[in-house]
């Protein structure tokens, strides 16, 4: 989900036209006979100003960032979230030195809040006049209007970053998908490949998966599932990759500083899942993990990929034949105890 505190834009937004912004802008400031008009972003880093028309000589230029604490009309007005209109600021108390005022020569304000569509405050639209200015009702129902547009355009940033996080996402666990996991790991080597560092995939299944949900059923083998996906968000850093191939496979991709603590990792995964697990009142369960390691040279993640679930293939076959000679063991321990008696 797109989050509303950080900033929106940089350049041109790929989900709608700031070109489109700026018409608004240049229409508000004509229609008004103002010398400058703005688009402000706020958001608790500060403000920036996104889109501007301006002929007056205002010291503002175009995503600049201000401090949080700067003394401005849209701090007031995206704090208070309501409109604000100062039509001579020179002799009023409260306003008349306000460095927009005292440094700038600004007479006249005009600012109202934009809005998120779920509410929260985006930044604000404002006019601001070198002289004394007396806008009637119907420029207010006008900028109101304009306004209005600016929050469709919002509204449609929003609803286009919940669809692709929703297809980026599995619906089960909510980490990424099968498609995302693929393209973001081939960035990540990518990456890698220019900036020299190594890469590891993690290809994590859980053992007897299938045993469990036959026995125990899907709503237990679904909760087994999102334990894992839990406990790998919660041990892996935010800036690895976790995925769900599919079923009870899943993927980590990691930046590697020493391969000598990979191991420690392994072990850190296996031990956090089977303590959550156990909180969780499910049955212990075991993972089989293989991994593999980018090379030097250009590298599809598809390969990478392929070399850990091989690696994760014969652990796996390890853990069933141990699993087998410990059953047999057993057996043969309790026939013995059978026959001494």
């Amino acid at each position: 989900m797109f989050e509303t505190d950080q900033w929106a834009f940089s350049g041109v937004d790929g989900q709608i036209s700031l070109h489109k912004w700026q018409k608004t802008i240049d229409l508000i400031t004509g229609l008004f006979s103002a010398p400058s008009g703005y688009i402000v972003q706020a958001t608790s880093k500060g403000y920036r100003v996104v889109i501007r028309s301006n002929e007056g000589g205002s010291n503002f230029e175009t995503n600049s960032i201000l401090p949080p604490q700067t003394p401005l009309f849209c701090r007031y007005v995206a704090e208070n979230n309501n409109i604000l209109y100062v039509n001579d600021a020179c002799n009023n108390e409260q306003w008349n030195t306000m460095p927009e005022v005292v440094e700038d020569g600004v007479q006249s304000y005009l600012g109202l809040p934009i809005h998120w569509p779920e509410g929260d405050v985006f930044g604000t639209l404002c006019l601001k006049d070198t002289k004394q200015t007396s806008y009637t009702d119907e420029y207010f129902e006008l900028i109101e209007q304009l306004r209005d547009l600016i929050e469709d355009d919002l509204a449609l940033i929003y609803s286009f970053e919940q669809m692709r996080e929703i297809a980026m996402l599995d619906p089960l666990t909510n980490i990424y998908n099968r498609r995302a996991l693929t393209l973001l790991a081939q960035q990540k080597l990518n990456l890698a490949l220019r900036l020299g560092f190594d890469v590891c995939c993690l290809f994590i299944d859980i053992n007897d998966f299938k045993k469990l949900n036959d026995t125990c059923g899907h709503e237990v083998g679904d909760k087994a599932l999102i334990i894992l996906a839990n406990t790998l968000k919660t041990h892996l850093r935010d800036a690895d990759i976790v995925g769900r191939l599919g079923g009870d496979e899943f993927i980590a991709v990691m930046q590697i500083s020493d391969k000598s603590k990979l191991s420690y990792i392994i072990d850190k995964i296996t031990t956090e899942y089977s303590k959550a697990l156990i909180k969780e009142s499910v049955c212990d369960l075991s993972l089989s993990i293989g991994y593999s390691f980018t090379d030097k040279q250009k590298q599809l993640f598809d390969a990478l990929l392929n070399n850990a679930d091989q690696a994760m293939y014969k652990n796996k076959q390890a853990y069933k034949q141990a699993k087998k000679l410990n059953n047999t063991s057993s057996t043969l321990n309790h026939s013995d105890k059978k026959a001494s008696h």
